[in-house]
């Protein structure tokens, strides 16, 4: 297995319109954005990157709502997303479309959004499938125009499992990995999620942080005999 840390250095996509049928991409992501965040409460909302601060999260009750990126339009958090400015525990909701897919150092990024989140926070994860239409035409790219850098799904829940994430959900779709112009392609694509949904192009990640209480452990030992006698002793007092 490839060590997820690369020296390389990745530029992140700036609008979801520069991606592969990105605008039909950013449309099914939506619809899964909007089915997650109805269920997730608290006080702050963290989008990370530009892709994640493109979407619209309105239906979130959610009120304080942050975009967080090094750069790009409509940021109110300009940072480093390896090391976020943010106190711990105080983030109740993040959500990171691809940018893990664009990370030199996607473990450090996932340490430093479990250090923000609060006890049973929730993390909304996007990216690309390198199993899929998607991921065969990324290795038929020449290498000196790979900008992406695709991870297996399991392979980032196994990342989350070791944080101490609980996945709620772990959807696959975009089958097809193009535009849906007609019938017949809508409908290959519902027969592609429903029966073959391990070669489609991008998976969608719901994982809840958990709160393990601190419970103190017995010892199994007892004596078989008390030690000491409870029994009060009587002393006499005498007078002279």
């Amino acid at each position: 297995m490839k060590i997820a840390k690369t020296s390389r250095i990745l530029t992140p996509i700036e609008s979801w319109s520069r991606l592969p049928h990105g605008q039909c991409l950013l449309k099914q992501t939506q619809q899964y954005v909007d089915n997650a965040i109805t269920r997730c409460f608290g006080y702050h909302l963290l989008k990370l990157g530009q892709l994640s601060s493109q979407l619209n999260t309105a239906k979130s009750p959610i009120s304080h709502q942050i975009n967080c990126a090094p750069s790009g339009k409509d940021i109110g958090l300009f940072a480093d997303l390896h090391l976020l400015p943010l106190l711990d525990s105080s983030v109740d909701l993040c959500i990171l479309a691809h940018e893990l897919d664009f990370s030199s150092d996607p473990h450090q990024l996932l340490r430093e959004l479990d250090r923000v989140l609060t006890l049973d926070g929730t993390l909304i994860i996007s990216g690309y499938n390198p199993i899929s239409l998607f991921g065969l035409r990324s290795l038929l790219t020449p290498k000196n125009q790979h900008t992406a850098r695709l991870f297996f799904p399991n392979r980032v829940i196994d990342w989350l499992h070791l944080l101490g994430f609980e996945i709620q959900q772990k959807q696959l779709f975009d089958f097809l990995s193009c535009q849906f112009t007609n019938v017949f392609a809508n409908c290959v694509e519902s027969i592609g999620q429903r029966y073959l949904p391990y070669f489609c192009s991008t998976y969608f990640i719901v994982a809840k942080k958990q709160s393990i209480p601190m419970t103190p452990i017995k010892s199994p030992f007892k004596f078989s005999k008390p030690m000491i006698n409870r029994q009060p002793i009587v002393t006499r007092h005498h007078r002279r």
